[in-house]
């Protein structure tokens, strides 16, 4: 019996090593991490571990710090939270090691901190229709090198119109109403948990939401509100605001002559769908 306890450990182990490389397992969901300094916000980032269960730790605890998760109520953490506590404005490195407790085999992921020297806004295009689903911009950060930040969660920006070369009254547009800013509690869409809580504090994240309103171009501007990013230069975007029209059916359509097919002109205005029809005729080909 005394013989048969022995051996259970040492069981467990091989089966520990056995599925880890079946799976190929022991795998960091990122092998380096960019996080920007900031003495207002210390920024988060979730570093995520497979292949078993791990203990955490960070060579420089002044620069990240690094916290286990554990999910479901159990004791095995396979992702850890690093936070920022550097309060140099300058370039600072950390290494997190991650131990995988049955095996001992390690995971390294190397941390930087440092500036952010350019931002940009990110956004899927640059077309919106009036009163239709809402366009989300978010902002990406590089440091001085041309790197992407890998979070800029829970920092503080200000979003706003800004005037365009092509557009002759900046007021004139803001009065008109070409878009609005949305919060995600005003949209059907699941934000971040961040962001919901900066929405209630009546601040502005690296993400937004644009819907157009009125017809027209206009440019967003986003700039970073903290004093030491105060020299980092606002990123802009320009969109353009148009009618979602479209003609049903909307596929080419061959006539003969003398012939002739109805249309209807659909007109997409709050998720509903208005329009008139009108008749085409076969006299000069194809319609479409």
């Amino acid at each position: 019996m005394a013989c048969c306890l022995r051996t259970r450990p040492a069981r467990l182990l091989l089966i520990s090593v056995f599925l880890a490389e079946l799976v190929g397992a022991y795998k960091l969901n990122v092998p380096k991490v960019l996080l920007p300094f900031s003495r207002e916000k210390q920024v988060p980032f979730v570093l995520g571990a497979e292949g078993g269960c791990y203990s955490w730790f960070s060579t420089r605890h002044d620069t990240v710090s690094i916290e286990p998760l554990y999910e479901n109520g159990t004791v095995c953490s396979q992702k850890a939270l690093l936070t920022t506590r550097s309060s140099q404005a300058t370039k600072l490195s950390s290494v997190v090691i991650a131990e995988e407790i049955v095996t001992g085999h390690l995971l390294r992921c190397d941390i930087i901190v440092d500036l952010i020297a350019h931002i940009e806004i990110v956004s899927r295009t640059r077309e919106i229709y009036v009163e239709d689903s809402p366009l989300e911009l978010s902002v990406r950060a590089l440091d001085a090198e041309g790197n992407t930040f890998s979070s800029l969660e829970g920092m503080e920006f200000e979003w706003s119109i800004a005037k365009d070369d092509e557009m002759e009254n900046l007021e004139l547009s803001i009065k008109c109403g070409l878009f609005r800013f949305l919060k995600y509690s005003e949209a059907e869409y699941s934000p971040p948990d961040y962001m919901v809580e900066m929405e209630s504090e009546e601040k502005q994240g690296d993400r937004i939401l644009v819907s157009g309103i009125r017809t027209g171009a206009a440019v967003i501007k986003v700039r970073i509100q903290e004093p030491i990013y105060k020299k980092v230069a606002a990123a802009l975007v320009r969109l353009l605001v148009l009618e979602n029209i479209f003609l049903m059916p909307s596929y080419d359509v061959y006539l003969l002559v003398g012939a002739y097919i109805k249309y209807k002109v659909g007109k997409i205005i709050q998720g509903k769908v208005t329009g008139r029809f009108f008749t085409g005729t076969g006299q000069h080909g194809p319609h479409s």
